[in-house]
């Protein structure tokens, strides 16, 4: 449905609908604060559950839902509650569709601005306003620390 190119020379990301349209624009994405922010992801255990979704059509995006696999920590009397409850020892947190497209699209290189376009051109008003929706959901991994978000660095 659309093409992604990469214009090295002058570091800009470039989305164009190949059904006809013109290149997507979404209105206050350009002055928004994390525009150039660069989201990565942490070491941690993730799997894929289910069938794909609706996703673009770049290499290594599935669509498929995650599933992080978070290993529990327990103090003494925490280990003994939960050898005599039989708990398990790792904690299966199944993502939503939209938190699990957004961590398929976390490369370490696609920044803020680049992720909220695609994500807008897949979910359209189920997402909108995208930059306050993606910035959202970035900021639930930051929490749960499986992401993190750098910053560029101030021109001097």
């Amino acid at each position: 449905m659309w093409d992604y190119w990469f214009n090295m020379h002058g570091c800009t990301s470039i989305y164009h609908i190949t059904d006809g349209g013109g290149l997507m624009e979404i209105p206050d994405l350009d002055k928004h604060r994390w525009i150039d922010f660069l989201p990565v992801r942490l070491p941690v255990e993730w799997e894929y559950t289910g069938k794909p979704g609706i996703h673009p059509d770049i290499e290594g995006v599935t669509g498929k839902n995650v599933v992080f696999l978070i290993t529990k920590t327990f103090n003494r009397f925490e280990r003994l509650l939960a050898k005599v409850l039989r708990a398990p020892k790792i904690v299966r947190r199944t993502m939503h569709p939209a938190q699990s497209m957004l961590w398929e699209l976390i490369d370490g290189e696609r920044n803020f601005h680049d992720i909220c376009v695609i994500m807008d051109s897949l979910y359209h008003e189920d997402i909108a306003p995208v930059g306050d929706r993606v910035k959202a959901l970035l900021e639930v991994f930051v929490r749960i620390n499986v992401v993190t978000v750098l910053r560029p660095k101030e021109e001097e």
